[in-house]
């Protein structure tokens, strides 16, 4: 039989079970074949899939699976000595419930040695598996997980804080940190961290991103920067992340470690193309009315998710027995009756994007992963490393936003298909041409520093690090006067010419004209708008983004949110009728959502304390005094809220809920204190919350 030949037998029971011998025999041949490793793992994969049809021969299977290193699939009590032997030898500890593959072991025997490793495997490898037995080896006082979104925060410290580690987990700027802890934060909130402590042993998932200057100069920088901070600190680390053919030559010696490439997959992917009449819409509707078992169906932009998720809940598809009349009233009272978020739910249909609060990204998520939900509609937020329990992926379109993704993010989004001890099998469901193959390479800007690397980047590091073309470029910056290098250097991220353009500007101000930036607590209006045009002219290069395009637009957004509004009634003004009103409930929503997580809770705090610290040099030096805009800043930050209910929004407790637990219990804005409160509560008494209301903070204290 040839290889096709093999994988239709697989795929039909009653065949298994009358030639099941033959089968193995035929697979046999792959498997003493090293040049054709891969396809035996994937035979046996399939084989795995129909395991009890093989009835009397399960034992060969089970011989199968060791061979080709599939260990964490074998059972124990069925193994006879020779495959109990090789089985024991791949936990990474003798008391550990964990059983490796094969590469996994291996990578865990040179980080247990004290290597530094960079991993580039396939999704459902189980790169964070060897990561948990690190931990729980005890020998690391403290950790850094650096993760690419606050979604995978909270899930990493979800599944830390399950397994019961001694180590503290801190995942806020603002907690206090222990004798031993694990860090769990994004680069952003590793570099803002006040007195990170001697870290022994760091993490950075997704490092590819570490290569992503083009699309998102900012966060990769500060990604280059947590990297640059973390390893001239003197840790071991531990790189990971998925489809890296390559890294740039001298890297493995510049860092003192060992580059693997691994094609080991625990899951078997099929691709599908979706032919048939009509367009995407139509065609997608068929799909959903036939496929079986949980689906991601993968969008461009959240615009497009919605139209998706329209067409579905109008075409009919109820995809849920259970009903959610309940989460239905309360989304609908607490953000607006025609968003399609909570309308597509009652379908048993799934939205997931970027813009959602992080409670309800996290919320769909675990609905969807137990089985609740059928379809999850989503965007590259949820394809890039959220762990999901989805047989199938659709991929309606082939962009990325307004860009054509490259093999690289394809890659990415059909490794979300299939799950290890859930579905052998993944299936991917083809609207277009997949990109063509190519092999992804990874700079490390740090070490390269091309010309493409920001001069925020260069100027953070020591000067013995710097080549020749490096020092040249930042060598005006260490020799001028307008601002000091290490004022510089604070305001990371931003690009210094930037910064001492915005200071000059300063400098040529007449005093009347400073009057409105020389201000401290809370501005009045003209004082914010003084500051916000010049965050824009000078600190944004005028850009637009997520909903914002002008100076005053942001004093006004700013404001709106500073006088304590609901975030319904917030909706509500955006559908005002006026040349901004928003086209739809959900572009309302939408435009809440955006504001408060990517201006509000991130971008303008950190430019108006850039700001603060160019006025407060230009101006103590002009006027012997100047202002401080670090309290409004951090109100600014934390939504003008209990800090504590911004961050446990993060924990999965949405914000309304979070200010209920303010006013009844008088919750403390000390996020440690706050979560001790809330894990001595007894939900079922607390009447005044309603059912969905305590079932989001049972969730919330099962995660603590």
């Amino acid at each position: 039989m040839n290889y096709d030949e093999i994988v239709e037998a697989l795929s039909n029971r009653n065949h298994i079970q009358s030639s099941g011998f033959e089968l193995l025999h035929e697979i046999s041949a792959y498997i003493n074949n090293d040049a054709e490793e891969t396809v035996a793992r994937e035979l046996v994969l399939r084989a795995l899939d129909k395991k009890d049809a093989f009835g009397e021969f399960r034992h060969i299977l089970d011989a199968f699976t060791r061979q080709v290193g599939l260990f964490p699939y074998l059972t124990r009590e069925n193994l006879n000595i020779r495959d109990l032997i090789a089985y024991e030898l791949h936990r990474p500890t003798d008391q550990s419930e964990i059983v490796f593959n094969r590469v996994q072991a291996e990578v865990f025997r040179r980080l247990d040695v004290g290597e530094n490793v960079i991993l580039s495997a396939p999704t459902s490898f189980g790169k964070s598996r060897i990561l948990d037995a690190i931990i729980s080896t005890g020998r690391h006082k403290n950790i850094a997980v650096v993760v690419p979104t606050i979604a995978l925060i909270d899930e990493t410290r979800r599944r830390l804080a399950e397994a019961n580690y001694e180590q503290k987990i801190v995942t806020q700027v603002t907690q206090r940190s222990s004798e031993s802890n694990i860090f769990v934060f994004t680069a952003e909130r590793l570099i803002a961290y006040p007195d990170l402590p001697q870290i022994d042993f760091f993490v950075i998932d997704e490092f590819y991103k570490i290569d992503n200057l083009e699309e998102d100069d900012t966060r990769t920088v500060a990604l280059n920067q947590a990297f640059y901070r973390l390893f001239k600190g003197g840790g071991q680390f531990y790189l990971l992340g998925p489809s890296i053919r390559q890294i740039p030559t001298g890297v493995e010696t510049r860092f003192n470690c060992t580059f693997i490439h691994t094609d080991f997959s625990t899951v078997v992917t099929e691709l599908h193309t979706v032919d048939g009449e009509g367009d995407d819409t139509e065609r997608l509707k068929k799909l959903a009315e036939d496929i079986s078992g949980q689906t991601l169906i993968y969008c461009q932009s959240p615009k497009r998710a919605n139209e998706i998720v329209e067409s579905l809940v109008d075409s009919g598809i109820s995809a849920s027995e259970k009903s959610f009349d309940d989460e239905y009233e309360w989304l609908s009272n607490h953000f607006h009756p025609e968003w399609i978020f909570q309308r597509a739910l009652k379908f048993g249909i799934g939205l997931h994007h970027g813009r959602l609060p992080r409670s309800l990204g996290q919320y769909i998520v675990r609905e969807f992963n137990e089985g609740h939900i059928k379809f999850l509609v989503c965007t590259s937020t949820l394809i890039e490393g959220v762990n999901t329990s989805a047989k199938n992926v659709i991929v309606v379109d082939r962009n990325i936003g307004n860009q054509p993704y490259n093999f690289f993010t394809f890659n990415n989004i059909r490794g979300r298909s299939g799950r290890m001890f859930q579905h052998f099998i993944g299936n991917v469901y083809l609207f277009n041409q997949p990109p063509q193959e190519e092999l992804p390479l990874v700079d490390f800007p740090v070490f390269t520093q091309g010309d493409n690397v920001p001069e925020s980047l260069l100027i953070q590091m020591d000067e013995v690090d710097l080549n020749t073309k490096s020092k040249n470029r930042i060598a005006g910056y260490l020799d001028q006067s307008v601002l000091p290098i290490d004022l510089l250097k604070i305001n990371s991220s931003i690009d210094p010419a930037d910064q001492i353009t915005l200071a000059e500007h300063l400098w040529s101000l007449s005093p009347e004209k400073t009057k409105d930036l020389i201000w401290s607590g809370r501005p009045a209006y003209k004082e914010l708008d003084t500051a916000c045009r010049l965050i824009w002219q000078f600190l944004t290069s005028g850009r637009g983004k997520s909903g914002v395009f002008s100076g005053p637009q942001l004093t006004f957004k700013a404001w709106d949110l500073m006088k304590g509004k609901s975030i319904r009634e917030r909706v509500e003004n955006e559908l005002i009728p006026g040349q901004y009103a928003a086209k739809s409930a959900n572009e309302a929503v939408e435009r809440i959502f955006s504001f408060d997580r990517n201006w509000a809770g991130f971008e303008l705090p950190r430019l108006l304390m850039a700001l603060s610290t160019i006025q407060d040099h230009v101006f103590t030096a002009r006027f012997s005094h100047s202002g401080d805009y670090s309290y409004f800043a951090h109100q600014l930050e934390c939504l003008f809220r209990n800090p504590s209910v911004v961050a446990m929004e993060e924990y999965g407790l949405p914000i309304q809920i979070g200010e209920k637990l303010t006013k009844a219990l008088s919750l403390s804005d000390d996020l440690d204190e706050a979560l001790d409160q809330v894990r001595k509560l007894e939900p079922s008494q607390l009447t005044f919350l309603s059912r969905f209301e305590r079932d989001m903070l049972q969730d919330l204290q099962a995660g603590l």
